[in-house]
């Protein structure tokens, strides 16, 4: 009976390890899941922690470029180049209102030589 017994207790160790041969199994099965979501995870954090810094990097440089002048229309070039031709043969204004008194100096002396 001896020999009996221990064929049994042996079917029982055999079936233990069995059972938890198929655990760690499907544990390792689990594990390798796992691993794969995590990755794809760090890849999604990876893809929107670079969107942020292109957006962030886009955003600071244009708050930092120099304001770009508009140029101005040919019109505006045209009535600019007016106004500086204009000044070069314009007559400073007190020089201006001098020789107009000057002149009404000179009607008001000539009209009372008459």
């Amino acid at each position: 009976m001896m020999g009996k017994d221990k064929t049994i207790q042996d079917l029982k160790v055999d079936a233990h390890i069995a059972v938890l041969h198929t655990k760690v199994d499907s544990l390792i099965d689990k594990q390798k899941e796992l691993t794969e979501r995590v990755r794809a995870n760090e890849k999604v954090v990876a893809a929107v922690t670079l969107l942020g810094t292109v957006v962030i990097a886009v955003i600071g440089a244009g708050y930092f470029a120099p304001k770009a002048e508009a140029m101005p229309s040919p019109g505006q070039w045209i009535q600019d180049l007016r106004e500086w031709k204009s000044k070069q043969g314009r007559q400073p204004v007190e020089d201006s209102i001098n020789n107009a008194l000057a002149e009404l100096e000179w009607e008001d002396t000539a009209e009372q030589e008459e």
